[in-house]
């Protein structure tokens, strides 16, 4: 939360045109990185896997 926080409060018109848009995916870390560990991996996060689809492109 407060990296996004941070991010909005500093470019604030990015982050409004970028919030709804479904080319974006905020990856901040913090859970995620606890995630990965619960998980044993990281290919299973969704920003992972988004970023391995795209290089199939």
């Amino acid at each position: 939360g407060d990296t996004l926080q941070e991010f909005k409060s500093l470019c604030p018109g990015l982050y409004l045109s970028v919030m709804d848009n479904a080319n974006y995916y905020f990856f901040t870390g913090g859970g995620t990185v606890l995630t990965a560990i619960e998980q044993g991996s990281p290919y299973g996060l969704k920003p992972v896997q988004a970023l391995m689809a795209t290089g199939d492109r």
